[in-house]
C-alpha cells in the first residue's frame, strides 16, 4: 500500500499514519462510507470503519496511538455494544510553522452494525472489500445502500446524499445487496426496498421507517429472544453509563466585556465541530430551560447578544435579589440536567457558554443582585461546573479601548476577580486575548488539549 507521505490537509498525516499502521499490522479492516478524499481528508465527515472482531483490540491501540503520534488527543468517548465513537483534536504544524487544527469523528464498529445494540441489520463479507488509494473500503453501492440504511433507522430520513446509487442499486445489485442486508429479516428488508421504490412524502416516510425498525426488531428477537434481550439491556445500560460519565463536554467562556468572547468561540467552533461531526453548540449565559424573568414580568425578552449598557438598570432590594440568584441557580441546576446533560451524554458533543453562572459573582450589577457575593457563593455551589472554564483577560486599558461600555474602575474589578476565581477554581484555566485572531485561537485549543492530558483520560498517552 502506497501512501502520501506529505498530507495536503491537516488531518492527513493522522490519516496516512492511521492507515498505514492498519495494513502494517494486518488488520481486516474496511471503511463503510465516505472514503473518497482518503487518506488524504474526510472531507468534512466522520470516519466510519468496520473492523473484524478478532482484531479488534489492536485496531483500537492503533487508533490511540495513531492519534498521538500526530499530535492529537482524545477529546471523548463513547461506547456501546460493539460500538466506539471516538472524538479526537489536534494540530499539524506546515513548513512555514504554522499551526493548522485538525478533528474527526471516529465511529468504530467491532462486531457487527447492530441497530440499538441488538438488530442486526448488515454482515459484511470480506471477501468483497475493495480499495481506494490502498485503502480498503466497502464497495460503493453497499455503502451507498448502507448510508441509506442507517439513516431510515435512526432519523427516519431518506439522505439525498447516497439516495441516487442507492435506488440504482437495489436494481442492479440485489443479490449482494440482500445478502449483506440479510440480517434485517425478510419483512424489514422487503419493507426497505420498497421505500426506495416508493419514495414517500416526508408524513408517510416517518412510518415506514418507524415499521422497518419494527420488523427489524421482531425479526432479532424471534430468532433469539434471550439474546435479544441480553443485547438490549447491554445497550440500555450503556446509555445510562453514559448519562453518568457523559463522553460530551461543557465548556464555559468567561471575561469582561470587550475581553474577546464572541471572537474566541467562534474561531475554535469550525475546529471542535470538526472534532465532534458538527456536534459543537453555542449557549449564551444559562440553559434556558426556565423562561427570563422579564418575559415572566410581560416585558422583552432576555437579550441573547451583546449588552451594550449591562449596569443601566437598579439593583433589586433584598428579597428581590434573592428571588433573582434563586431562579437563576434554578434554571442552571434543573437546565443542566434536562437539556444539557442529555446532550452531552447521547454523543460526544461539545456545549459551549459564552458566560456562565460565576457571572453573577464576577459582574453582580449585571444580575440587578443587591445581595453579598458570600451569598451568591453559596448558590454557586449548588450549580453544576462546566468541565473547563475559559478565563478570557488581557490588560483593563486594552479591554477599555475595545468596549467602553464600563469604566476603567470597573473593568480593573472585574479582570481581578476573574483571577481570583481562575485561582479558586481546578477547571479554570487562564487566556490571554493579547493577540492576533489566530494567534488566540491556537492558545486556546492549545491550553485545552493540555487540560485534557493533564486530566488523565487520553488513552494514546
Amino acid at each position: 500500500m502506497t501512501l502520501s507521505s506529505q498530507p495536503i490537509f491537516p488531518e492527513g498525516a493522522f490519516l496516512s499514519g492511521l492507515f498505514t499502521a492498519l495494513h502494517e499490522s494486518c488488520i481486516r479492516y474496511a471503511v463503510l462510507r465516505n472514503y473518497e478524499t482518503l487518506p488524504y481528508s474526510v472531507g468534512g465527515s466522520d470516519l466510519d470503519i468496520l473492523v473484524h472482531p478478532d482484531d479488534a483490540e489492536r485496531a483500537k491501540r492503533i487508533i490511540f496511538q495513531a492519534v498521538g503520534h500526530a499530535g492529537g488527543i482524545v477529546l471523548g468517548l463513547a461506547e456501546t455494544v460493539g460500538f466506539l465513537k471516538i472524538s479526537t483534536l489536534g494540530c499539524y504544524t506546515s513548513s512555514n510553522n504554522e499551526l493548522l487544527w485538525w478533528g474527526i469523528l471516529i465511529d468504530f464498529f467491532y462486531e457487527v452494525v447492530r441497530f440499538d445494540g441488538a438488530s442486526q441489520f448488515f454482515e459484511f463479507d470480506w471477501k468483497t472489500v475493495k480499495y481506494h488509494n490502498g485503502i480498503a473500503v466497502v464497495p460503493g453501492n453497499t455503502a451507498a445502500v448502507l448510508g441509506v440504511v442507517k439513516e431510515v433507522l435512526y432519523n427516519s430520513k431518506l439522505p439525498e446524499r447516497y439516495l441516487e446509487v442507492a435506488r440504482q442499486s437495489i436494481t442492479t445489485h440485489w443479490g449482494s445487496l440482500s445478502s449483506s442486508l440479510s440480517p434485517m429479516g425478510t419483512k424489514a428488508l422487503c419493507l426497505f426496498r420498497q421505500l426506495l421504490a416508493d419514495m414517500p412524502a416526508r408524513g408517510e416516510l416517518a412510518v415506514r421507517c418507524a415499521s422497518i425498525r419494527k420488523a427489524l426488531r421482531c425479526h432479532a428477537f424471534e430468532h433469539g429472544p434471550l439474546l435479544y434481550v441480553k443485547r438490549r439491556a447491554s445497550f440500555e445500560w450503556s446509555k445510562l453509563r453514559r448519562y453518568i460519565a457523559p463522553s460530551g463536554l461543557v465548556i464555559s467562556v468567561l471575561g469582561v466585556d470587550g475581553s474577546g468572547k464572541s471572537t474566541v468561540i467562534n474561531s475554535i467552533k469550525p475546529i471542535l465541530d470538526a472534532a465532534t461531526h458538527k456536534a459543537t453548540f453555542i449557549q449564551h449565559l444559562r440553559p434556558s430551560l426556565l423562561p427570563p424573568l422579564a418575559w415572566l414580568k410581560g416585558k422583552a425578552d432576555e437579550p441573547t447578544g451583546p449588552v451594550l449598557d449591562p449596569h443601566s438598570s437598579t439593583p433589586s432590594g433584598l428579597l428581590g435579589s434573592f428571588l433573582r440568584v434563586t431562579y437563576l441557580t434554578l434554571d442552571y441546576i434543573f437546565g443542566y440536567w434536562l437539556l444539557i446533560r442529555p446532550k452531552i451524554a447521547k454523543k460526544t458533543s461539545i456545549v459551549l457558554f459564552d458566560r456562565y453562572a460565576y457571572d453573577m459573582l464576577l459582574d453582580p450589577l449585571r444580575f440587578r443582585l443587591g445581595i453579598g457575593l458570600r451569598v451568591i457563593e453559596i448558590f454557586l455551589r449548588l450549580i453544576p461546573k462546566p468541565d473547563v472554564v475559559l478565563c478570557l483577560h488581557a490588560k483593563p486599558d486594552a479591554i477599555m479601548a475595545r468596549k467602553q461600555e464600563l469604566s476603567l474602575t470597573e473593568i480593573t474589578r472585574q479582570v481581578n476577580a476573574l483571577y481570583e476565581l481562575a485561582q479558586r477554581e481546578a477547571q479554570a484555566i487562564l487566556v490571554s486575548t493579547e493577540g492576533s485572531v489566530d494567534e488566540v485561537r491556537d492558545q486556546v485549543l492549545k491550553v485545552l488539549m493540555d487540560f485534557f492530558k493533564r486530566r488523565g483520560g487520553n488513552e494514546n498517552d
